[in-house]
Formats: C-alpha cells, sequence, structure tokens
C-alpha cells in the first residue's frame, strides 16, 4: 500500500470515527487527533487495526478531557500566600485555601473529573438514536451471516478492538477483519435498500 493510500485510508476511518460523536462543532478536531494518532501508530510500526485503536483512544481523550475544577480564594489569602511563596523560605501551602491556589498556579491535573458539561440530547433524538441501534441490531441477525454479526456486534457495537473480537471469538485477526468489511458492506446495502 502506497503512503498516499494509507493517508486516505486514515482520513475515511478518522472521518468516520470523528462522525460517531456527532458533535459538528468538535468534529474537525476530533478527525485530527484521531487521524494524528493512526499515522503516529502507523509509522511507528503497528499494523492498521493497531492504528485504528489508536485513532479511537485519541479521539476518546480528546473528547473527554475537562478542566479541574478549582476553589477560588479571597484576595487576602491569596496574597499573603504569594508572599510566602516568593520568599526564599520554601513555605508550603498550609490549609485548604493554599492548597487549592497552589494546584491551580501548578497547572495540576490530579483528580480531573469527566466534563458534566456538553449538549443535551432532546427527547425526539434519543428516541431516533434507539430506534435506529434496535433496528441494527436486529438486522444484523437478519441479514448476515452468524460469523459477520458477531464480530459487527462485537466491533462496532460493543467498542472492542478487532484484536480482542479475534481473541474472544477464537478467530485470526484477518478474519475478524474480513467479516467485519463484508458484514458492514452488506448490512449498508440493506439499509440504503429499506430507506429508499
Amino acid at each position: 500500500m502506497s503512503e498516499q493510500d494509507t493517508v486516505e485510508k486514515l482520513q475515511a476511518t478518522a472521518g468516520i470515527l470523528a462522525s460517531r460523536y456527532r458533535d459538528s462543532q468538535e468534529y474537525d478536531d476530533l478527525f485530527q487527533e484521531g487521524f494524528l494518532a493512526g499515522w503516529e501508530a502507523l509509522m511507528c510500526g503497528s499494523d492498521v487495526p493497531t492504528a485504528i485503536g489508536a485513532m479511537r483512544r485519541a479521539m476518546n481523550d480528546y473528547k473527554n478531557i475537562s478542566l479541574k475544577p478549582v476553589y477560588v480564594p479571597k484576595s487576602g489569602d491569596v496574597r499573603d500566600f504569594l508572599k510566602r511563596l516568593k520568599a526564599a523560605d520554601g513555605s508550603h501551602p498550609q490549609g485548604t485555601t493554599e492548597r487549592a491556589l497552589y494546584e491551580a498556579l501548578r497547572g495540576s491535573t490530579e483528580g480531573v473529573q469527566p466534563s458534566t458539561l456538553g449538549t443535551v440530547k432532546s427527547v425526539e433524538d434519543v428516541l431516533v438514536e434507539k430506534d435506529l441501534y434496535e433496528y441494527v441490531t436486529n438486522h444484523l441477525w437478519v441479514f448476515l451471516s452468524p460469523e459477520e454479526a458477531t464480530v459487527v456486534q462485537l466491533v462496532c457495537l460493543e467498542d472492542c478492538t478487532q484484536e480482542e473480537a479475534s481473541r474472544d471469538l477464537g478467530l485470526s485477526q484477518g478474519t475478524v477483519s474480513k467479516n467485519l468489511a463484508s458484514g458492514l458492506k452488506k448490512l449498508k446495502r440493506t439499509l440504503e435498500v429499506t430507506h429508499k
């Protein structure tokens, strides 16, 4: 596979993975994070499934990063603590206020909590997403072979990597990849025909 083919494949995969987050405002950032992680993995000698796993992790990490909430102390306490820090006596923070200020000044990321901000889905969006999920999972077993349906279920709906799926199913990674590609192709054709 040429470098251009690899870039095109990574771009297509990054586009698909970034669109799964349903956040149009961050699509470009997610795409770039995923593409760069995949490219880096390939350049370090990883195979394509491992690179795709790196892409997923990078996008997930990007999406789930948040800032640590920091208590902002009163200004008099801040001035006193900053004076002590500037003095050469090696003063350490004492009490909750000084520790919070010290952590904020250091830019510490310890104890980072998942972001509670984000877009709130309407009830209609949730129902449409749930119906689509149920429709796809029900039709997996109707239109696909059992092997294809199982692999698509594990990799696409349960977010397993291809390596995990191959280990769980006792199949080679190549067989899992082949079943995934053929299953997704059949499922796409089926969905296109039924929704025209």
